[in-house]
């Protein structure tokens, strides 16, 4: 399975490769318009430090140093040494001399039954632009749960794709946490093998100020008895753009496919964008497929009753948005990850109505 063309030949020092909004894929999100200036190649060091499991159970792989090389070899250490747990650390950092260019590339592949746990943390420091393409391939059985944090700052450009091979009787979660920069966009495509693979894609954002986030999903479902749940939550407010786009195709002869897409948002603010389109495209028969788009505002009702009860507008504001994207972070089974990405969306709620 490949990207688009558009995403496969993506090559941000090369600006003839950029995507505009006359790409299908790309009509929200004009990476054209946002990187003007080609950024300079950072100079990234490819060596990897001996690979060790950390006290929290974890094994640590520093993507900033390594750029994505030697991947493989940190996920097969993380499941020998660390049950299975591994930890990228995927900072990126510009300088006061214009844009930073970071591009690399990495593929992680599960044997049947195994099991891994990935948490992706990409936050950074200043101007730089990023592309980065995963590749995960599962066996028959092999379970792969990918939690991933995108904390970047405003002026950053950010484009991170992947593409997930499914088998038989596999499992693959994807939980999204994000924050937007100048440009963020999160773009995964799965091949869903069917026959009792279970694939789930959910994700949550809180943008404010000028920031942009677009997460892109794609499932094509190909064999019967295909299993697949997505649910996005998003906040959006000042003169931020979110943007959601999840296509699920259920191929001529897979039947039984149960896929259910929902996205849900809220807009606070008049000055605020969310563009959404949930797609299904259905050939099967015998499928139960659904996809739902809501798109809000605030609950005023439930404001009065924080503040009724003596709660300061900002305190009560942050708990009702903490509390809109809980449902996402209660999809996640991993005890640690769970606590660590409640701490983190805790913060990004208070911040986001920070004055």
């Amino acid at each position: 399975m490949t990207l688009p063309k558009t995403s496969q030949a993506l090559d941000i020092f090369d600006p003839s490769s950029y995507p505009t909004r006359r790409d299908e894929e790309w009509k929200y999100s004009d990476l054209s318009r946002v990187l003007r200036d080609v950024p300079k190649k950072a100079m990234v060091v490819r060596t990897l430090s001996e690979l060790e499991a950390e006290p929290d159970g974890f094994v640590y792989f520093s993507a900033d140093e390594a750029g994505f090389e030697g991947l493989q070899a940190a996920a097969d250490f993380a499941m020998r040494k660390a049950h299975g747990r591994l930890y990228i650390d995927g900072n990126d950092f510009g300088d006061e001399d214009g844009y930073l260019g970071y591009q690399g590339h990495g593929e992680i592949s599960l044997a049947a039954g195994q099991s891994l746990v990935v948490f992706e943390d990409y936050t950074g420091a200043f101007d730089y632009a990023v592309h980065s393409r995963l590749r995960f391939t599962l066996g028959e059985g092999a379970k792969l749960t990918r939690v991933v944090i995108l904390d970047e700052p405003e002026t950053a450009v950010s484009v991170r794709q992947s593409t997930v091979e499914t088998a038989p009787g596999s499992i693959f979660r994807q939980h999204v946490f994000a924050t937007g920069a100048k440009f963020q966009r999160f773009e995964t495509h799965v091949n869903h093998a069917g026959r009792d693979a279970v694939v789930e894609m959910n994700g949550a954002y809180l943008l404010k100020d000028k920031r942009h986030f677009d997460y892109t999903t794609r499932v094509t479902h190909g064999q019967v008895n295909g299993e697949t749940a997505q649910l996005v939550k998003g906040l959006v407010k000042d003169n931020a753009a979110g943007v959601f786009q999840g296509r699920i195709l259920v191929e001529k002869g897979a039947d039984g496919t149960d896929a259910r897409m929902r996205h849900q948002a809220l807009i606070l603010n008049d000055g605020a964008h969310i563009r959404a389109k949930p797609e299904l495209e259905i050939y099967a028969d015998d499928v139960q497929c659904a996809h739902g788009n809501t798109i809000g505002a605030l609950d005023e009702e439930a404001l009065f009753f924080c503040e009724s009860r003596g709660i300061p507008e900002e305190v009560a504001r942050a708990m009702l948005t903490h509390a809109f994207v809980l449902p996402v972070v209660d999809q996640i089974e991993d005890e640690v990850l769970r606590e660590t990405v409640l701490n983190f969306l805790e913060n990004a709620s208070e911040s986001f109505y920070a004055l």
